[in-house]
């Protein structure tokens, strides 16, 4: 296993990441590759592997089409040889008069599927229309066994990339911290103490760029994902500081 000095004041999370990506991905053959889908963390993590560990390898990344969180990542040894992402985009339409469809529902009716979550990209949930991107090797597969959702009916089908339109919403609310630390922000999201923050962080309620976060001190960043068990999916988009009180104004965006 390559050196990994270069995370000697990460946390654990980002060590155990950095491990699984050098045991699962061959970095060792003189040939482009691409992975399964991997989350925004984990993209950052392969970035610092490749720099640090084989500066010889181009790393690019790509979800299906832009603004997408979860990607394939492909490692460019040769850039005379290309090697195609292999990313289905499966769409299906629904009436929503009676019945909703939510992203939750939707990771769950995928989790009763048994396949590894990795074979699974970005899944957009719109007024009556789902999309979600997938490895393409099972792309048939999905189609044919995840037919219902909830109490809805569906019938996936494919579609060119190059029509895939959507549109993520955000419902943008402003807090106020004293701290850019993830507890202080979840705090005023949750509108709940510290302690109960704490607690939270202990019962495994929050993530932070789709990794459980155990630290609530950890400095957070615009462009940060923290997902919150009942509470929802939340962005950091903007912030700005007070030069006198030194107080943070933050823009939050909630997924909807």
């Amino acid at each position: 296993m390559k050196n990994l000095n270069f995370l000697y004041l990460a946390s654990k999370e980002e060590i155990e990441t950095a491990e699984n990506l050098l045991q699962t991905i061959d970095f060792f053959n003189n040939r482009n590759k691409v992975t399964f889908f991997l989350a925004q963390f984990e993209q950052i993590i392969l970035e610092k592997i490749i720099i640090y560990n084989y500066p010889e390898l181009k790393v690019e990344f790509f979800g299906g089409v832009v603004n997408l969180e979860r990607k394939k990542a492909k490692l460019v040894a040769n850039e005379y040889y290309n090697v195609d992402f292999e990313i289905t985009c499966l769409r299906a339409t629904y009436n929503n008069k009676f019945n909703t469809i939510r992203h939750k529902d939707v990771l769950g009716a995928i989790h009763n599927l048994g396949i590894n979550f990795n074979r699974f990209g970005d899944v957009i949930v719109e007024e009556n229309t789902l999309y979600i991107f997938v490895d393409s090797s099972i792309s048939d597969f999905v189609i044919m066994n995840l037919t219902k959702i909830g109490k809805i009916n569906i019938t996936l089908k494919k579609v060119n990339m190059l029509d895939v339109k959507f549109e993520k919403k955000f419902e943008n609310f402003e807090i106020v911290s004293s701290s850019f630390r993830l507890d202080s922000i979840v705090a005023k999201i949750t509108n709940k103490s510290r302690s109960k923050v704490k607690e939270f962080l202990i019962q495994d309620f929050i993530k932070l760029n789709h990794v459980v976060a155990k630290n609530g001190e950890k400095s957070c960043n615009v462009g940060d994902i923290i997902s919150i068990r009942k509470y929802g999916r939340f962005i950091i988009k903007e912030k700005t500081q007070n030069k006198k009180s030194l107080k943070y104004r933050i823009t939050i965006g909630k997924v909807i």
